[in-house]
């Protein structure tokens, strides 16, 4: 039953990634699945856009700014649409809006199902590093009533030193948790079935349709297999947990698929007029770099390949000197941008030095068999990819060519990251993603489906010929199919079970939770009722005490662990035991209103070792008196000041 307290808050969160896109893309004429693939990313930009403003006029971060911004984006793109009189979007006669739907329903469900069973209960969290952060940066944004990607690091950084943290997941979660009035937790979780349900599975069908084509067999197969693949969505949903990374990818498909048409190398299923296509492409660029500049830089260097095929094109075309030389300029600009982009836009060098993990033959198995982390390969995509890999390169066009080189290049990226010994080298090419694999491992399935939905149209066509054959020989050849259908079945089952298995228990509560036990969960539910709104808990975010933020809404010395602390707080973990009247550290705790701590103990989250010398042995110390307790978690008072 605790997911029915999830139902209002995913068609919150359902209705905030959805309407104000949709209904500007239909504004703009788009229609079907354009429309619906490239609402989320839209509706992203609208939220960005709503969380830069809303501090700069004291406005509170409610659906209301989130209203207003959207209205007027839709004026703008009604202005758009008038100013391109007679231009339109047009559906191919092979679009089936029954088989979309039967395919977005299929993905949405075994997704679901997935997740489901992965979170376990609506209430539970992922017990990660990770989460700390994106826990405590809703409460953040709710507390302090900005979202804006500019404010959100004062919370970690109070002295500027984190001037832009890219928090669309964070605005959005805000916004489910505070319209809807769940938890934090429940608000998240709502938000995360959302985005891995509906806006992935939309989002990666257009880029399929764009690429390779409408037919039935490639619908109905992409859905399928976009719904199977653990790499993505699971992976991201368990390591780190890299919940901004995880939006962004789910909304780049929809991006690309924008840019391949808009570049002419579509299969021309879905013309669409290239004025609103552009207009669409610009508009969800701000959301996909406020969701993660990691899929934004994804986004440049797959656009650029893309566009280089187009200008080879171009140039075997043989156009006019004048236009070949105006394009030319342009392309060279717009490469030599792709590149300075690509150099920049990059975290900090000691949050990329994540070190290489295994050797090349096995980076490329790996990117191959898609099984980067759970060890089993997801053998239907893998056949499905290499039939589709086989018969596109068979065409011999550039639009056959394009989801190759698209995998291949990812595939790359994610070997070097996980395999190269040159650093500087490695370090170049692989920077924007931290030099992190799983990073450049979740970017592959948005490849994959494409191509494996080809192969999924081929084999239909192959099953279709030959069940059209002699009596005899077709009952052998559908008993043979059957039989490998029903082997890869099975073991696609096992992969993703498995990968259910291993990541469910990192959402898990219990005794030995990696970052909140059961006893800490109890505790701090009970904080409302025994912490004053206005007094702030000490403890050691590394134990999982300054996740009191998130959970029980009371102010905290370490909302997260990367913490730039201030000199009154540093001096609170440091002497807080030894307090005594007229000391240093009593003037500390008069100044920033720490009236309580919170001692989980000494275990840390990643097995970590943090000494604070304040927190240790507060059951002897003179300086607080115990108010409650829950097992070996236990809520103190600073009484000795």
């Amino acid at each position: 039953m605790s997911w029915v307290s999830a139902v209002l808050p995913s068609i919150i969160a359902a209705a905030l990634l959805f309407v104000p896109g949709y209904l500007i893309a239909r504004i703009i004429t788009l229609r079907g699945l354009w429309a619906w693939a490239l609402a989320a990313p839209a509706s992203v930009t609208v939220v960005a856009l709503a969380s830069l403003w809303t501090p700069l006029v004291g406005m509170r971060w409610t659906v209301i700014p989130v209203a207003l911004t959207a209205l007027v984006v839709m004026g703008v793109a009604f202005a758009i649409r008038k100013a391109l009189r007679g231009a339109s979007s047009v559906l191919s006669p092979e679009d089936s809006g029954r088989t979309t739907v039967w395919a977005l329903v299929a993905s949405g469900v075994i997704l679901t199902v997935q997740l489901v069973l992965i979170v376990g209960d609506a209430n539970n969290i992922s017990q990660s590093f990770d989460n700390i952060f994106h826990l405590n940066a809703v409460r953040y944004i709710m507390d302090t009533g900005s979202a804006s990607p500019m404010t959100i690091g004062a919370m970690t950084s109070p002295n500027g030193g984190l001037w832009f943290y890219p928090d669309g997941w964070h605005a959005l979660v805000a916004l489910v948790a505070e319209t809807s009035g769940a938890s934090i937790m429940i608000a998240s979780n709502a938000t995360m079935l959302v985005v891995a349900a509906l806006v992935w599975p939309a989002s990666v069908l257009l880029l399929t349709r764009v690429m390779i084509g409408a037919q039935r067999a490639v619908t109905l197969t992409a859905g399928v297999v976009a719904a199977i693949i653990p790499v993505f969505p699971i992976l991201m949903i368990d390591y780190g947990v890299l919940y901004p990374y995880f939006l962004a990818v789910s909304l780049l498909p929809a991006v690309l698929a924008a840019t391949v048409e808009l570049l002419g190398l579509g299969s021309a299923a879905s013309p669409v007029h290239r004025g609103i296509l552009s207009f669409a492409l610009l508009g969800a660029l701000p959301g996909l770099v406020i969701a993660h500049p990691g899929a934004f830089v994804a986004w440049i260097v797959l656009a650029m390949a893309a566009a280089t095929l187009a200008y080879a094109r171009f140039v075997r075309d043989k156009p006019e000197r004048g236009v070949l030389i105006r394009t030319t300029v342009f392309f060279v600009v717009a490469l030599g941008v792709a590149a300075v982009a690509w150099t920049v836009l990059k975290p900090a060098a000691e949050a990329r030095g994540w070190p290489v993990e295994q050797s090349v033959g096995q980076a490329i198995g790996q990117a191959l068999t898609l099984s980067p982390t759970y060890g089993n390969v997801t053998w239907i995509a893998v056949v499905l990819l290499i039939v589709g890999g086989a018969a596109l390169l068979r065409r011999q066009t550039l639009s056959a060519a394009l989801p190759i080189v698209f995998y291949v290049i990812v595939a790359t990226l994610y070997v070097v990251a996980s395999a190269m010994v040159w650093p500087t080298l490695r370090d170049l090419l692989t920077a924007a993603w931290y030099n992190n694999s799983p990073r450049l491992a979740a970017l592959l399935p948005m490849l994959v489906v494409p191509i494996a939905a080809y192969g999924g149209y081929v084999v239909s066509e192959w099953v279709r010929r030959i069940t059209t054959g002699e009596a005899g020989s077709r009952r052998a050849v559908v008993a043979v199919l059957g039989a490998v259908g029903v082997v890869l079945l099975g073991a696609q089952l096992y992969t993703n079970q498995q990968a259910i298995r291993f990541v469910s228990a990192v959402y898990a509560y219990s005794d030995e939770s990696r970052l909140v036990s059961t006893d800490e969960l109890e505790l701090m539910e009970r904080l409302p009722e025994e912490v004053p709104e206005d007094a702030v808990i000490a403890g050691s975010g590394w134990t999982g005490a300054g996740m009191a933020y998130a959970y029980a809404d009371r102010r905290v010395t370490m909302p997260h662990v990367l913490m730039e602390l201030t000199e009154d707080e540093q001096l609170i973990l440091d002497d807080l035991a030894g307090a005594k009247p007229g000391s240093a550290v009593c003037d500390a705790v008069e100044r920033t209103g720490t009236r309580y701590v919170l001692d989980f103990g000494a275990d840390e989250i990643h097995g970590a070792k943090h000494d604070y010398d304040g927190l240790r042995r507060l059951a002897v110390s003179d300086a607080v008196t115990l108010i409650d307790s829950e097992g070996t978690a236990k809520l103190y008072e600073v009484t000795g000041c």
